[in-house]
């Protein structure tokens, strides 16, 4: 049972910042799902520093009887400049600014309000923000039988897993924590306390879901090379994990300079399709030894009768560290086949197929886990 649910009266507090933030809330019944719905505009008031709001019961909660306990939220983004946290936080710790501690997710890490503690915490094809019409889910669950809490976070219906597992001590029982929201800029938000609660905490980000999409993380499982695509055997003890980011949600270039740790190759503005192109830009990147990187363009009009996509793969861009034996050949393997790459397809299996005349690359998608920590501060 969703504690949060059954609050009807509760009211949003700011952390007293004094620097002209602003805070608006409004109450929105939502007749089809007997829930609650609170309309939030708020804004910080001096750039870099946050504002912190924080939800706050009408009246004290009782300590529940119940061996599980679960506090669960929603967060849909309806206007937002800025960024933002999603979490949770307790009254004691709802501070000004940057002083607020807590257990948040902020679209790529996951943060105790001032410091990342994961980074790249979020879903592959949406890392690195929160954006306009996304729905974050926040889910803290007490088992007092364990002797635990833990915090799940979800990003628009996929679950990113269990971000803290915390022992409970006793001045942070259940009822101390409460749903809390940290803001660098403008935001308008809509909270809900769904009655119904997500029913799996198992990090479930697939890379894609949309066969005629390329984004999101994969990992290199069989490659083939030469004019009969012979099978290139990977060694075993390298990990080659390929990302793919659609560089229409993109802003920015990709990074420049030179020399040791740094990127040799030419530069490549991240630019969208003219409106009317049907044909798309995508940021490669490929971990190996060293960092690779390139872009790759689409022609969408020009698939064939096998359903594949053809692209185009820029210049690669490397980061020129002295990698181990085995991943320089595999460095060298990829250096030579991706500029030779033509078509690219998701098949029905789920796996990215990148083929060209002397090359094919065969990728399943890769879930990167991430440990729980067992504390915030």
């Amino acid at each position: 049972m969703n504690s949060l649910h059954n609050e009807k009266a509760s009211q949003w507090i700011d952390d007293k910042s004094n620097n002209e933030s602003t805070l608006h809330s409004s109450i929105v019944s939502n007749d089809d799902h007997q829930d609650i719905k609170h309309e939030i505009t708020l804004a910080s008031g001096r750039k870099g520093t946050p504002f912190n709001i924080m939800l706050q019961p009408s009246s004290p909660s009782s300590p529940s009887n119940t061996d599980d306990n679960d506090l669960y939220f929603e967060i849909t983004i309806i206007e937002l400049n800025g960024h933002i946290a999603i979490g949770f936080a307790t009254p004691s710790e709802f501070k000004p600014g940057w002083s607020t501690k807590g257990m948040f997710y902020n679209g790529n890490n996951i943060t105790n309000g001032s410091a990342a503690l994961i980074v790249g915490f979020g879903p592959p094809q949406k890392r690195g923000s929160i954006s306009n019409g996304d729905v974050i889910g926040v889910h803290l669950k007490q088992r007092k039988k364990e002797g635990t809490l833990s915090v799940v976070f979800y990003h628009n219906g996929q679950c990113l897993g269990t971000a803290f597992h915390l022992k409970s001590p006793a001045e942070a029982a259940l009822s101390s924590f409460r749903p809390c929201l940290h803001v660098d800029g403008k935001a308008i938000v809509a909270y809900v306390a769904p009655g119904l609660m997500p029913t799996t905490s198992s990090r479930n980000v697939s890379s894609t879901n949309d066969l005629t999409s390329f984004a999101g993380e994969w990992r290199i499982k069989q490659c083939f090379r030469g004019p009969e695509l012979g099978e290139y055997k990977l060694p075993s003890t390298v990990k080659c994990i390929l990302s793919i980011q659609d560089l229409s949600t993109s802003r920015g270039v990709l990074p420049r300079g030179g020399g040791r740790g740094g990127f040799r190759g030419r530069p490549d503005v991240r630019s969208t399709a003219q409106e009317g192109d049907d044909s798309k830009k995508y940021d490669l990147s490929i971990k190996v030894g060293n960092m690779m990187r390139a872009t790759i363009g689409t022609m969408e009009q020009e698939g064939d009768s096998e359903g594949f996509t053809k692209i185009q793969i820029g210049p690669i861009m490397s980061t020129e560290m002295m990698p181990p034996p085995d991943e320089y050949e595999v460095e060298n393997f990829l250096s030579a086949s991706l500029p030779v790459l033509q078509k690219m397809i998701v098949d029905e299996n789920g796996n990215l197929i990148l083929n060209g005349p002397t090359c094919e690359i065969i990728c399943s998608p890769y879930v990167k886990e991430f440990d729980a920590l067992m504390h915030y501060h």
